[in-house]
């Protein structure tokens, strides 16, 4: 059972323990104070917008007005530029979904789907009080073989050595306890700017159980033990891309200041 401290904090989702396992300091202002993002990094909004228009397209708007909808959303040239290069993968992977889907037998696209659990792993709502977990996957398929395939969109550069079935294990314990008929889970990452679908090997609901859920619910506790002391600062590389960069002492120590040279010194 999850201890009180994890309790407070809940709902958790993966970018909300790994904010409170990055940066405590972070985490406080985020999900404690609630203090709105005073700065969006433009990385944030590209991706956001990559995913939004691989929404469009796998849901049938076709891919052209879909860029082009949330290209115009973009606040500069240069974003929108940037955006162009990486929405070069957006048809390719929508003509490999195509294919898939023509080659599987599937009972059930989930796009942008919310799920949610109580701290015991029933189903609840994602936005039910008593949510204890929670994740939005960005794509699955229902096989009706009892199998499910879940699909994480990356806008970043691929990770040498991480593991596909750590990058989505969030989402695995969300799936297996919405869909508890499922045999069979498969697990890919598609890297947008590699225009490649990464997969791991399947998972049964026994290591599920036994490997997957127990590593997800003692993150959880590593980071409401992380926050527990308060908003302690944790700085580190990914300093230069938060957006609370500008109210942070720590962060600002970290950046260089130029300094003007005086001949005494000398």
């Amino acid at each position: 059972m999850p201890t009180t401290r994890a309790l407070i904090h809940a709902p958790w989702s993966a970018s909300k323990v790994g904010t409170a396992l990055r940066c405590p300091r972070l985490f406080h202002w985020k999900y404690i104070e609630k203090i709105a993002e005073p700065e969006v990094m433009p990385e944030t909004r590209i991706g956001k917008a990559i995913h939004k228009a691989l929404e469009l397209a796998l849901m049938g708007t076709p891919i052209p007005e879909a860029t082009s909808t949330v290209r115009a959303e973009l606040p500069s040239e240069n974003e929108q530029l940037r955006f162009d290069r990486l929405g070069t993968g957006i048809p390719a992977f929508a003509h490999r979904i195509s294919q898939f889907r023509r080659s599987r037998r599937v009972a059930r696209q989930l796009v942008e789907y919310s799920l949610a659990v109580r701290e015991d792993l029933t189903v609840t709502q994602f936005y039910s009080g008593d949510a204890y977990y929670r994740g939005v996957l960005d794509l699955g398929y229902l096989f009706e073989d009892d199998s499910i395939a879940l699909v994480d969109h990356k806008t970043g550069v691929r990770l040498p050595g991480t593991s596909i079935a750590d990058q989505l294990a969030g989402y695995v314990v969300l799936a297996s306890a919405a869909f508890r008929h499922v045999k069979r889970f498969w697990l890919g990452v598609h890297w947008i700017a590699e225009r490649a679908v990464e997969w791991g090997p399947p998972l049964l609901p026994d290591q599920v159980m036994d490997k997957i859920i127990p590593d997800v619910m003692d993150n959880i506790e590593a980071a409401a033990l992380a926050v527990s002391d308060g908003p302690r600062t944790n700085p580190g590389p990914w300093c230069d891309r938060c957006s609370y960069r500008d109210r942070c002492p720590a962060s600002k120590e970290l950046r260089y200041e130029p300094v003007e040279y005086d001949e005494d010194d000398d």
